[in-house]
This record gives structure tokens, C-alpha cells and sequence, in this order.
């Protein structure tokens, strides 16, 4: 899953509460987003988690904040594991 995809599935959980959801969702589906953006889209969730006024929607939102962070963390493990196999290709390459 990307991180286009796990926005939008965090997103679609959110419009009942946050009101800013339904946009955002709108804006990850119809462009073609940078890395970059989809982070600063997921800095906007953030945001709204804090500025969240009813308790309910609080910990509703910091659910799936705790969930976007797992995810970070996942990919940063992903990217790290990459690099290791790369590197033991890189070594196997030059052996020969």
C-alpha cells in the first residue's frame, strides 16, 4: 500500500469527523502527488487532529494519526532492507 493509498483510507475515516476530509480526500484522488505533497498532506491531518474539538473526534483522529506514523515507520524499515540487499547484490556483482 502506498502512501497515496493508506492518506486516502485515512481520509475516508475522518469525514464523519473532520470537515476538511472530504476535501483533502478529494485533492489525493484527481492529482498526481509528490512525495512531498502527500507528507505535507499528512502534516494537514496531523494538524487537524490538534484542532479537533470534540474528544470523540480526537481520538478518533489520533487513531489514524498512530496509524500513518506505523506506517512511516514501516517504509523507513522497507528502505533500509532495500539498501542492505542492494548492497550484498553490489558485493555479489563485483566477486565475479
Amino acid at each position: 500500500m502506498t502512501k497515496k493509498e493508506y492518506l486516502l483510507k485515512i481520509l475516508e475515516q475522518l469525514e464523519p469527523v473532520w470537515d476538511l476530509a472530504s476535501g483533502l480526500k478529494i485533492v489525493v484522488e484527481q492529482w498526481s502527488l509528490s512525495d512531498d505533497i502527500v507528507d505535507t498532506l499528512i502534516g494537514a491531518v496531523e494538524s487537524g487532529i490538534h484542532a479537533a474539538r470534540s474528544e470523540v473526534a480526537k481520538a478518533k483522529m489520533k487513531k489514524w494519526l498512530d496509524a500513518l506514523e506505523r506506517m512511516k515507520q514501516m517504509e523507513k524499515q522497507s528502505a533500509l532492507q532495500d539498501e542492505k540487499e542492494l548492497a550484498q547484490l553490489d558485493e555479489l556483482l563485483n566477486s565475479f
